[in-house]
């Protein structure tokens, strides 16, 4: 065995002790130390591998170029498609915390390991392109390390709870870290290192999140990384085999296809063709919760509901309703009965009074769901414009 290879081996064996380390002792007694803990360790592992294998500039081609746009396509596309499921099967609110400190808290050390890890799956691998039992071994060792440091610890007597870890959380990122160092073995480390900034610190910023379940969860899990690698592989192979391509027209032809869904999915949006759809704010009657220039995300009630009786509102819920031909946004702060007809009473957070008018079922749009803030302030700000208001 070389030098080289001892080193390798060395690199990726400390990784692997980390990984059984963290399991057994940091994660039951460090935890709150723990992502400074790893952040620290991948750092240093990424310094020695670069400073023993060395550190090779990755050579920028017209067709390396091609299937970075490729995954940024595919990761649009993918957002696109799960909102846009979202739209039918509801949404979940983020647990996170969404303020800036929240967020960078959130995000920082999990932006070094993302980096970290790249950069030492980078160097490692196109150190040993010739040899792919080193390669095999690194993406072993480095989803070990991804699985470790994310999964919560499996108990195998909750066989539900165990099916479910692996089909939407395990397989996931074991097909991730798969499709990421093939490409690396033959592009190099920014298109995965894209898709990991992208895929894996999403969740700390969206305000809500598509309620898919484990299945559809799962199956764009697996799904997202598997199209970036038939994309990608019949690229290389047409590239390896002397195929002339014209990589700049067709990157832009295969990003009119995630965009055009987008707008698709955002008039449907704003139009009501879903079971939910989106308005802004324009006032500021339900100042703290929601602001001016917010949006608000509504569950509409259908009109079977109304007919049949079934559909159940609440005091505290914040529903939007038809007044003097302007939909309001307020709070529903009594429901009452009078000759057998129920009335709903509304008010504004921010407003002394209680709204002067007599809602029924018929009146009620939906109920808010969730908020998403300052989007709309470019629209309300344009029509209070054109308006004259401002």
């Amino acid at each position: 065995m070389s030098k080289r290879d001892t080193k390798n081996i060395a690199l990726l064996v400390i990784l692997l002790v980390y990984s059984i380390f963290y399991r057994l002792f940091i994660y039951k007694n460090m935890l709150s130390y723990s992502e400074s803990i790893t952040s620290a360790l991948i750092i240093l592992l990424t310094f020695l591998a670069i400073k023993f294998l060395g550190f090779q500039k990755n050579k920028k081609t017209k067709m390396k170029q091609y299937i970075t746009n490729v995954t940024i396509v595919m990761i649009i596309l993918f957002f696109v498609l799960s909102y846009g499921i979202g739209l039918f099967v509801g949404f979940l609110s983020n647990s996170y915390s969404r303020t800036l400190d929240a967020i960078i808290s959130n995000t920082f050390c999990q932006l070094i390991i993302i980096i970290a890890t790249e950069i030492f799956r980078y160097t490692i691998i196109r150190a040993n392109k010739d040899k792919k039992y080193v390669i095999v071994f690194a993406t072993i060792i480095i989803t070990i390390f991804e699985l470790v440091t994310t999964l919560q610890p499996l108990s195998f007597t909750d066989y539900a709870g165990l099916f479910r870890t692996i089909t939407a959380t395990a397989l996931p990122i074991i097909s991730k870290n798969i499709v990421i160092s093939y490409l690396v073995y033959h592009i190099g480390y920014v298109p995965g290192l894209i898709y990991r900034l992208v895929m894996d610190l999403y969740i700390y910023i969206m305000p809500i999140v598509p309620d898919l379940g484990d299945y559809l969860n799962s199956m764009l899990g697996i799904g997202l990384p598997f199209l970036i690698y038939l994309y990608a592989s019949r690229t290389i192979n047409e590239y390896n085999n002397g195929v002339e391509r014209n990589y700049g027209t067709e990157t832009f032809k295969l990003i009119d296809i995630p965009f055009i869904a987008f707008m698709v999915v955002l008039i449907c949006l704003i139009s009501g063709f879903f079971p939910y759809y989106m308005i802004g704010i324009g006032s500021e009657s339900m100042t703290p919760k929601i602001l001016k220039g917010d949006a608000v995300i509504i569950h509409k009630i259908s009109n079977k509901a109304k007919k049949n009786g079934t559909a159940k509102l609440e005091e505290g819920q914040v529903i939007a309703f038809k007044m003097r031909d302007k939909t309001i946004v307020h709070r529903l702060v009594k429901i009452e009965k009078k000759d057998g007809v129920t009335y709903y009473r509304t008010k504004g957070d921010a407003n002394n009074s209680n709204d002067n008018v007599n809602l029924t079922i018929n009146n009620i749009y939906g109920v808010v769901e969730f908020k998403i803030p300052y989007i709309a302030k470019p629209t309300i700000y344009l029509t209070e414009f054109l308006n004259g208001e401002r």
